[in-house]
């Protein structure tokens, strides 16, 4: 494991030392299991209490920390969190891929290996493909015909990029993804549904990921498109003719409709849907299980099924949680009116007991 002073670290992100500057750190830690030779961070308020009993060495925090008497040193930067992500790469190196090609990889005649590229067990590379410098492909994973990998590129086992598909430079694929699968084009006829040949390419932009078993749909006709560094979690699904612009953060099981156009810097939370035809502006965030079917202004916030300002489907929550007792007082009332008691009542949860 590598070790680095505080002042190599400062210096690295940029930070301002209070404390110790030659103290010794060979670790990356949360604030409450951090050791003396750990490095943690402090970012959100709610984190206080955790910094003040903290065993850590040094803490990064904002630049309007008050340290006071503290056993650690501190390392004030812009934004903790993310100093502390570029930090942990130090300790935590990717480890080099393994050198050449496995003896059980097999390489059609036709493609094109970049130099210090490496194929693992049971890779297979079909004709006219191209890999770009430096790149690994993890065991049992497909390069099809044509397809076109740039450089730095990494793809994990199980892997699937298809016929045609074009990645960026440094991309990173992970487990069992499969990229440009058929899109789900039918059309109906007297003798059941039609397959629409899907005859498009899929194209990834650079420093894109791709979770494990993503689904990207080639296009019908146009291209799928993923712009440059946009991030996909675990399983989510992208049908065929979407375009996703650049720095995207979309979230688990998220699934966008064919011919989507989702801006730049769209923001999913996990399990949103998005039919299919619309347009999400660029800077909007989509809460966890929203139901898009409309388009969404930029920089909007919207939640709920259907999808709407975030702060009115908020309201409504609060609302609806109030129903039952609602719906208790109102049959109280009628009782003191003499409206007929509680004949033909539907009670929401139960019978009244008067305590509401």
């Amino acid at each position: 494991m590598p070790a680095f002073t505080v002042s190599d670290l400062a210096r690295r992100v940029g930070a301002d030392v209070l404390g110790d500057p030659d103290r010794r750190l060979t670790g990356v830690a949360s604030l409450d299991v951090a050791g003396p030779e750990d490095l943690a961070f402090f970012a959100r308020e709610a984190m206080r209490e955790a910094v003040r009993g903290t065993g850590a060495g040094a803490v990064l925090t904002p630049r309007g920390f008050e340290a006071g008497a503290v056993r650690f040193s501190v390392l004030k930067v812009d934004d903790p969190q993310l100093s502390f992500a570029r930090i942990v790469r130090l300790f935590h190196p990717e480890p080099a891929p393994p050198p050449g090609i496995d003896p059980s990889a097999r390489v059609d005649d036709g493609a094109r290996i970049g130099e210090a590229v490496s194929l693992g067990a049971g890779v297979v590379v079909e004709d006219g493909a191209v890999i770009g410098h430096g790149t690994w492909v993890g065991p049992g994973t497909l390069i099809g015909r044509g397809a076109r990998i740039g450089a730095d590129c990494r793809l994990g086992h199980a892997v699937s990029i298809l016929h045609g598909v074009e990645l960026g430079d440094r991309v990173r694929v992970h487990a069992g993804a499969r990229v440009g699968t058929d899109g789900f084009g039918y059309v109906p006829g007297p003798d059941g549904a039609h397959k629409v040949p899907q005859i498009g390419g899929c194209v990834i932009g650079a420093d894109v990921e791709i979770g494990a078993n993503c689904t990207i749909d080639r296009g019908a006709l146009d291209d799928t498109r993923i712009g440059d560094r946009t991030k996909l979690d675990n399983l989510v699904h992208v049908a065929h003719n979407v375009r996703i612009g650049t720095d995207c953060l979309i979230a688990a099981h998220v699934g966008i409709a064919g011919s989507c156009e989702i801006g730049a810097g769209t923001q999913f939370g996990g399990q949103a849907g998005v039919a299919g035809h619309l347009t999400i502006g660029a800077g909007a965030r989509i809460a966890g299980q929203t139901g898009v079917v409309r388009d969404v202004p930029p920089g909007a916030e919207v939640g709920g099924t259907p999808a709407r300002p975030q702060r009115s489907w908020l309201k409504e929550a609060a609302h609806l949680s109030r129903l039952p007792d609602l719906f208790h007082r109102v049959a109280r009332l009628e009782r003191r009116a003499g409206a007929g008691g509680d004949e033909g009542h539907v009670r929401l949860d139960g019978p009244d007991d008067g305590s509401a």
